[in-house]
């Protein structure tokens, strides 16, 4: 019996909703094939979204086996010059996010003695880069989340990983630097598959870097 895959894109401000139920539609279709799947808009800085999202994942497939936060938005500039907005924004998707869908799922994971959690954060949030804080400051606190979150829940059976990409060669990438640079983003895909199965290349609670 084929075993269910899960798709959901999250955004928050600068895409369209119709473009989101769009690009959901198209993926839900490409992947159709390969097992039971579930595509769902949610704002990922919206606690209720989330809840909603993970209980409709989990009224439809029974469990929560894997998790993957992947919603991210990105500013660059002076840190004087971002809007107190802006700073809102981003901190509500990158951290807020990460947290809202990890405090949500987890319940079922620890019910269940089993699960995986994979945080997209950045090579961003290893290393300082100018022009680039509070972005900096969102992918370090997902690292830091990540490395403290597995302490708590190794011995529950739950495994947790960061995956710290690079330049991605993504819409968001563009909106920053102007250019579609950096590595495709199937090469991250990859990386969190090999993190959801078994023998994942790193222990919990670290990094992948790539």
């Amino acid at each position: 019996m084929p075993q269910p895959r899960y798709f959901s894109r999250t955004v928050r401000t600068w895409r369209s909703a119709r473009r989101i139920d769009n690009d959901c539609g198209k993926s839900a279709a490409t992947l159709m094939p390969l097992g039971a799947l579930e595509a769902i808009h949610a704002d990922v800085s919206r606690y209720n979204d989330v809840k909603a999202f993970v209980e409709k994942a989990y009224k439809r497939f029974h469990s929560v086996d894997v998790l993957v936060n992947n919603a991210g938005v990105a500013w660059s500039g002076d840190y004087v010059d971002e809007s107190r907005e802006g700073i809102d924004n981003l901190i509500d998707v990158n951290v807020k996010g990460v947290l809202y869908a990890a405090h949500l799922a987890l319940p079922y994971m620890l019910r269940a003695q089993r699960g995986v959690m994979i945080n997209v954060s950045s090579g961003a949030g290893l290393t300082g880069f100018a022009g680039l804080v509070t972005y900096c400051a969102s992918k370090f606190a997902v690292v830091g989340f990540t490395e403290s979150l597995a302490l708590e829940v190794e011995a529950q059976g739950i495994r947790i990983y960061a995956v710290c990409p690079g330049r991605v060669a993504t819409d968001m990438q563009e909106s920053v630097s102007g250019r579609r640079v950096g590595m495709r983003p199937e090469r991250v895909a990859k990386a969190i598959a090999s993190l959801a199965g078994p023998g994942p290349p790193i222990k919990t609670g670290r990094c992948l870097e790539l």
